[in-house]
């Protein structure tokens, strides 16, 4: 009777756990955000892949193309994985920090394949601040051009 070679088991088996192990940590790691500003009266969606940060109409964002938010408006910017499946990015993780003057920061939740979305939320022009820049705070490919999403404050704070 021929005997089978089942060495390679529990190999396979840890692979498997440590893969769901880092997949479920990944997935809720909180972050502090400016969430205490209500329900947002505008919401943006900001696509982020490997060329870049999106905007809805695929339009590249960036200083030459910044993102304008009008000031003294509550604003949910929700960031989405875009990564294209045949891409060798699509095994990215990225996590995108909003900062500006005077120590504002607020940072997503990690996007990756199997989380594709988070957002923050603030105050656009919020103690007279009128820019704001985004960026991955992970090693990525693409991470050059996932540096340079430039936010304007436009109009006057009520």
């Amino acid at each position: 009777m021929a005997s089978t070679d089942r060495s390679w088991i529990p190999q396979r088996f840890l692979a498997l756990a440590v893969i769901l192990a880092y997949a479920l940590l990944s997935l809720h790691v909180p972050f502090a955000s400016a969430s205490d500003h209500g329900k947002p009266e505008l919401e943006i969606t900001v696509r982020v892949n490997q060329k870049g940060f999106l905007d809805e109409k695929n339009k590249l964002l960036g200083p030459s193309n910044p993102l304008k938010l009008p000031a003294g408006k509550v604003v949910r910017l929700t960031f989405v994985f875009d990564e294209d499946i045949n891409s060798l990015a699509i095994g990215d993780v990225h996590q995108i920090a909003v900062v500006s003057d005077g120590g504002f920061s607020v940072e997503t939740e990690k996007l990756w394949l199997l989380h594709k979305k988070s957002s923050v939320t603030f105050e656009a022009g919020e103690h007279g601040r009128t820019r704001y820049r985004a960026y991955c705070t992970l090693d990525c490919i693409g991470m050059d051009r996932l540096n340079n999403l430039m936010i304007e404050v436009v109009g006057h704070h009520d």
